[in-house]
């Protein structure tokens, strides 16, 4: 079966191994291949170097998501794509650096709330976002996109909406866009969105602990209920030992 996208450069697996082991950082490769929905076997490959094609567009992005360093241009970079032609394809609100990353927030924080939940893998082939199914919650599905870029319009938010990996996010649903800027935090808390029929939040991430310290629903079509309020970031029990603890 032919490639949809081709690499626009020869594909060095030593430069992408060693791209892989930086995004995979403390972690064991068991660990991220949990965390980004990405098979052990074939992570192990490129760690081994014994994988000769270019990992996609795709795979790359869910990497990135979750990656201890390299951002998913970097990635792009090191598997041999031109990041050029992706600009609009990073599923992520983004800039180049980043002090905190989607999945170093959400466990330690998830792991302290007053809710059950647990991780479902969503369309992981395409790279869908990252997503938690509530126990008992009023929506089925929360959904969770970093916003690492430190200016955010209404119009980048529709956009998100608007792409194709946002197709699994079903009506009713919940979305958390998570960011480490106060200013781009308060910027979005302030759009409305009256056309949306979704569930849709802000969260701040304290860079010094990568911990949600705020979180805000925005106004949407959907009526919020009380028990809404119940399920958030900041619904959390202090006293509880995080998962990521010795």
């Amino acid at each position: 079966m032919k490639r949809s996208v081709e690499p626009d450069f020869k594909f060095d697996k030593v430069k992408f191994g060693e791209a892989l082991m930086a995004a995979v950082g403390s972690r064991s490769v068991a660990q991220f291949s949990k965390d980004s929905g990405i098979s052990y076997a074939y992570l192990s490959k490129y760690k081994n170097l014994r994988e000769e094609k270019t990992p996609t567009p795709q795979t790359l992005k869910k990497m990135a998501l979750v990656s201890q360093g390299p951002s998913y241009k970097e990635l792009l970079q090191a598997a041999g794509y031109d990041p050029g032609k992706y600009e609009d394809d990073d599923f992520t609100i983004a800039i180049d650096s980043l002090e905190w990353s989607l999945m170093n927030t959400l466990l330690p924080t998830l792991s302290k709330v007053n809710f059950k939940w647990q991780f479902v893998n969503v369309d992981a082939s395409k790279g869908g976002p990252l997503s938690i199914k509530v126990q008992n919650a009023p929506f089925d599905m929360w959904f969770f996109i970093p916003v690492i870029r430190d200016d955010v319009k209404k119009e980048d938010v529709a956009a998100i909406f608007g792409c194709k990996e946002a197709e699994v996010i079903k009506p009713g649903s919940k979305v958390t866009f998570l960011t480490s800027s106060k200013r781009v935090f308060d910027e979005l808390s302030s759009i409305e969105l009256g056309l949306i029929n979704l569930r849709i939040s802000v969260a701040l991430v304290r860079t010094e602990n990568s911990m949600v310290s705020n979180e805000k629903y925005l106004n949407t079509s959907i009526g919020l209920l009380d028990e809404d309020y119940a399920y958030v970031m900041t619904n959390r029990d202090v006293t509880k030992l995080s998962l990521l603890h010795m």
